[in-house]
């Protein structure tokens, strides 16, 4: 079927609903601190950069950090019916041997009926090697510093929860559209439910339009049923209401594995292919001018040349096996460029990670009802929000631990509030909410934008990059033969 770009809402009535209802979250200065023009950052936000990274919980990374809601103990089910105590929670290894399941099945093992106990029984929760129960571990501060150093300096969100309780692909969509399918027509409002898979090409992850022919991906209908469609879609995403309002934007990936399987941009066909109406199709004029490898954007932060909204995933996604302390050195890459560069004192860096991977959590998601009830939430993961307009705040270096509710549509929200945008009707949209569900937040509770002429947070915060334990050969075999889901 021919892609077909759906209509968007211009400004009028619409939009001003869409302000009015953007200003009850934030305080009047902060408000009325910029233009309203649709396109025009209302705040000293000019640059946002969305660093997408994989499969950690947040109690995996920052169980331990003071000042936040963490645990370092656990609870695993008995066959008599009672639990066992773990404590304290173990040290994740670094690289792993193998990856944990993550599947929605293995979501609801997880979470066992609320009881948040049934981490040490999903599939590969046990160490083939050392016995270890990895699923209940956790990262020290020794191990990810750089992390913590960010967290203690900037901001740390410790209410975020994945919008899908599953494997990635449905994430990373969210994470464009603030929906994988389920306020569109053209999906029937069936949601992503699994991962791309072809029979013919195995090993190849595309993860979109650019995938065989032959491949499919599980879909999910309000009722539950199961079935299966092409992975290339035609709702709305923040890309093309960027473009509607000249907001300039790029999404940095890398072909290849493992990140081009998590770059959401290639499952939107006027995205990809902008104009085929025939499957895989090849990458257009407007594809490369917007999705240019992830190593140019350390080049294009060194030489002042990021656009307004910019998502990258890097090749070190921190997906186990692959090894955190590797992932984190990547990020320190980016995130120094852009601290150095000409455009750092209007920029915030979003720092991300799409699901849970596994990993134990001790906080029970929120349930949506309505057409989300068998959709969100998935566990919690890391958020930090590195920016020189970050609050301060009571962390050991000043920053601030922020405890709102959000998830991944929280990051439209957030551009639709700062650039005066209207919403995709879709998860970023207030009023598609029932009565009493949780709404994620539009992250502006990170950010002090009283005067706009004093950053709360001047100055930079330039790491070392450190040295990592390479993968062994039968852990590469390992990265090289498996979904990087």
């Amino acid at each position: 079927m021919a892609p077909t770009i759906p209509q968007r809402i211009v400004v009028g009535m619409a939009t001003l609903v869409l302000l009015i209802s953007a200003f009850a979250e934030v305080p009047a200065s902060l408000a009325q601190a910029g233009s309203l023009t649709p396109g025009r950052s209302r705040s000293p936000i000019k640059h946002v950069v969305f660093i997408l990274k994989e499969n950690r919980s947040y109690d995996q990374y920052f169980g331990r950090f003071p000042g936040a809601d963490g645990a370092t103990t656990a609870k695993c089910w008995t066959s008599s019916g009672g639990q066992r105590t773990i404590d304290p929670l173990t040290s994740t290894p670094d690289p792993m041997h193998i990856d944990l399941n993550h599947s929605p099945d293995t979501f609801n093992v997880d979470l066992h009926n609320g009881a948040m106990d049934g981490f040490c029984h999903e599939g590969g929760a046990i160490d083939p090697v050392t016995g270890q129960d990895v699923a209940d571990s956790q990262m020290t501060q020794s191990q990810i510093p750089n992390y913590w150093a960010y967290a203690s300096h900037y901001g740390l969100g410790d209410r975020m929860f994945a919008a899908w309780r599953g494997a990635s692909f449905g994430n990373n969509v969210f994470a464009l559209a603030a929906q994988a399918g389920r306020y569109a027509h053209s999906t029937s409002h069936r949601t992503i439910y699994g991962l791309p898979r072809s029979p013919t090409q195995k090993g190849l992850f595309a993860w979109g339009c650019s995938d065989a022919a032959d491949t499919r991906v599980d879909m999910l209908s309000v009722g539950g049923a199961i079935s299966q469609t092409y992975p290339c879609f035609h709702y709305p995403s923040l890309p093309t209401t960027l473009d509607d309002f000249g907001v300039g934007w790029k999404y940095y990936a890398t072909e290849g594995k493992p990140s081009f399987a998590h770059a959401a941009v290639n499952a939107f066909s006027y995205l990809r292919c902008k104009g085929a109406t025939t499957f895989p199709c090849a990458e257009s004029t407007y594809w490369s001018t917007h999705v240019p490898p992830a190593s140019q954007l350390v080049l294009d932060a060194a030489n002042g040349r990021l656009p307004a909204v910019s998502w990258v995933v890097p090749q070190q996604t921190e997906h186990p096996p692959l090894s955190a302390c590797q992932g984190e050195n990547s990020t320190v890459a980016m995130v120094n460029a852009i601290m150095s560069g000409p455009q750092w004192a209007s920029t915030a860096v979003v720092l991300s990670w799409d699901e849970w991977g596994g990993f134990y959590d001790h906080v029970v998601p929120p349930v949506a009802s309505g057409v989300n009830a068998n959709v969100s939430y998935g566990f919690r993961v890391p958020l930090i929000v590195i920016s020189p307009w970050v609050k301060a705040g009571s962390s050991s270096d000043g920053g601030s631990v922020d405890s709102t509710f959000y998830s991944q549509p929280s990051f439209a929200r957030f551009m639709e509030w700062n650039w005066n945008l209207p919403t995709l009707g879709a998860a970023d949209d207030p009023a598609n909410y029932a009565t009493g569900d949780p709404v994620p937040g539009n992250m502006t509770g990170f950010f002090d934008f009283a005067d706009p002429a004093d950053p709360p947070r001047p100055g930079t915060l330039l790491l070392h990059q450190r040295s990592c334990p390479k993968l062994t050969a039968a852990q590469h075999r390992y990265v090289l033969s498996h979904d990087p889901d």
